[in-house]
């Protein structure tokens, strides 16, 4: 065989090898963008809203600590424990409620509040006023008086009544015989005059018990009248005093509790959520501090760990939902650690511009699952630190290394 054809045959076989490696052979294609880590719950700096001591620390560095718990207090002229106390009893008020004995023994007359001390006691004093209410039950026994006052006044009425129908008829006979008597012929009667004078006098005296009587029953129906208007006046007088008690509770139980909150982020440092709490600089107590210093962070324990990247605009059309990332961080070499993967699981519809130097890049805020967390494909599982950066590479799609060799003449040709 010539020199010639072993060549060709070379070069044919190059080709087709070539060709088969090209089609084999699959690189990613990937768009890259800036990343930092963060999670659905990012630490809190506690600063302190006012110069002064600080006193009862009451955890150290990197010890857990629950939503809610006092890590110190700034010197104020309130006793804590009894800050605490009430603002624990205050909590589990609920001024809606009836009152009962226990409910209203619980507060303590004695608390050293300090600045809160006149709010306390006006809630102290308005839950008292409601409460002996409750129990004196003072318009019902007024109510229950006129009720009764009514009953007997009504029975008599009604005896008065009867009476008056009898005297009626006491009188419809005292002047039958008056007229009887007047009617006679007095020459022809010896004790005309006495007759006549008696039947009138039984007469007047009849008339005059019925004019007693007509003005004993319209004054028994007037107080009849009177205690039912008086009743209804009760009604009234009851409802508008039980608006206003209740009112007044729910004003000074609000107030207080405002006021409470108000002294907790004046001199506490409280935990907003569970976590572990650091200490931003060395403390010890009886430490002056001053207003606008950052002294404790609260790291949250149990958190989503997800990636914010800032996707440059070019390329970026390719991006889709569910696209495969790949992280590598920067305070973690990936040579040595790994690379974490994840999945894009949002992405912003509208670019936003990012300085970097002296030009304005067009990006796009990607959001990025991480379900491993940040555990590298190494098996290497790192430790979070909120808003570590690095770079994502974000896999849009397996492209096979002779698609990629023809793209210019793709291009040059369409």
């Amino acid at each position: 065989m010539s020199f010639g054809k072993w060549v060709a045959m070379a070069v044919c076989i190059f080709a087709a090898l070539l060709l088969l490696f090209g089609w084999i052979i699959k690189y990613p294609d990937t768009v890259t963008g800036h990343i930092k880590i963060n999670s659905n719950n990012a630490p809190v700096k506690l600063v302190a809203n006012v110069s002064g001591i600080i006193q009862q620390i009451a955890y150290q560095a990197q010890e857990e600590v629950e939503k809610g718990d006092y890590i110190a207090v700034v010197e104020n002229s309130a006793q804590t424990d009894d800050v605490r106390k009430i603002a624990d009893l205050i909590a589990k008020f609920d001024p809606n409620e009836e009152l009962t004995k226990t409910s209203q023994s619980i507060f303590p007359e004695k608390v050293s509040l300090g600045d809160l001390n006149l709010k306390y006691y006006a809630f102290l004093s308005a839950l008292k006023n409601q409460y002996d209410y409750q129990n004196d039950n003072v318009y019902e026994k007024q109510r229950n008086g006129l009720n009764d006052d009514i009953r007997w006044k009504t029975q008599i009425l009604d005896e008065s009544e009867k009476l008056l129908l009898i005297v009626r008829q006491k009188l419809e006979i005292s002047q039958k015989w008056l007229d009887k008597y007047t009617s006679l012929n007095k020459d022809e009667i010896v004790t005309y005059e006495y007759e006549v004078d008696g039947s009138r006098s039984n007469y007047l005296t009849a008339k005059q018990e019925e004019q007693n009587l007509k003005k004993e029953i319209a004054s028994i129906r007037m107080q009849l009248t009177e205690n039912r208007n008086r009743l209804n006046q009760l009604a009234v007088e009851q409802k508008e005093k039980e608006r206003n008690l209740q009112m007044n509770l729910l004003t000074s139980c609000h107030d207080l509790n405002g006021n409470i909150k108000a002294w907790e982020q004046k001199f506490v440092f409280k935990a907003p959520f569970d976590g572990k709490v650091e200490f931003l600089k060395f403390l010890t107590d009886n430490q002056f501090v001053q207003a606008g210093e950052e002294i404790f962070g609260i790291v949250p324990q149990e958190n989503k760990v997800f990636g914010q990247v800032l996707l440059p605009a070019i390329g970026a059309g390719k991006v889709k939902i569910g696209s495969r990332v790949t992280v590598k961080l920067d305070n973690y070499p990936y040579m040595e650690y790994g690379s974490i993967d994840g999945a894009v699981s949002s992405m912003s519809l509208l670019s936003q511009p990012q300085r970097a130097g002296e030009n304005l890049l067009e990006t796009y805020l990607v959001t990025v699952d991480l379900p491993e967390a940040l555990t590298t494909n190494y098996g290497e599982t790192l430790n979070f630190q909120h808003e570590i950066s690095g770079s994502a590479d974000i896999i849009v799609k397996d492209r096979r290394l002779i698609e990629r060799l023809f793209d210019n003449l793709k291009y040059r040709t369409k």
